[in-house]
């Protein structure tokens, strides 16, 4: 029985050195696989693309030129010249802002701001703070905060919704537009002014 105990230990300390073996502190990349470390690698400090980059988790600072790419996980902040693209769930503590867009494809948190020609937060999602752009495609998002462009969509709004077209399934604050659509509200459809509670 000792054996056994003793294989189980001596097989999961392996697997915790593989594990291990698999993090780094600083990645670099030209554009993928010319990238140190391999996209396998989880990155927990600092990401540099300088043009683009692809890697499983990363956890820190994300900058990058052209495309800052994440597989699985994403945490920090993140600064994009082009898109920043999250395939996994995505948490923003302070900034996410890129160029072009900003896609986070499952579950994000925003504690910040988030800047970009084009949001779209597509899997359930919360920000807290302020979303910015000329479209924000967040249907799934609760925001507490203010939402600004041309055009923004939302979940639940907690604040304000500020553009040419907004539009919300449940709003709890105003909307300031030419046209404002509240799913649940008072008035569905209201022009330049809309409020809920």
């Amino acid at each position: 029985m000792n054996f056994l105990k003793l294989a189980v230990l001596a097989l999961g300390f392996l697997f915790i050195q593989e594990a291990h073996a698999l993090v780094s502190p600083l990645g670099i990349s030209l554009i993928p696989p010319v990238e140190l470390p391999p996209a396998d690698f989880t990155i927990t400090g600092a990401r540099i693309n300088l043009i683009w980059g692809d890697q499983h988790n990363v956890y820190g600072l994300d900058v990058g030129t052209i495309l800052n790419s994440t597989l699985q996980n994403s945490g920090g902040l993140q600064l994009a010249g082009g898109v920043n693209w999250n395939k996994g769930s995505t948490t923003i503590l302070g900034l996410q802002v890129a160029g072009l867009a900003n896609i986070n494809v499952q579950h994000t948190f925003v504690l910040g701001l988030q800047v970009a020609l084009y949001n779209a937060n597509l899997g359930e999602s919360k920000i807290i703070g302020i979303e910015a752009g000329a479209i924000n495609n967040s249907a799934h998002t609760k925001l507490y905060g203010v939402q600004v462009g041309l055009y923004n969509k939302a979940l639940e709004v907690y604040g304000f919704q500020i553009g040419l077209i907004n539009s919300v399934a449940d709003l709890h604050g105003l909307q300031i537009g030419l046209l404002n659509f509240n799913d649940h509200g008072l008035f569905a459809i209201a022009p330049i002014l809309n409020f809920g509670f």
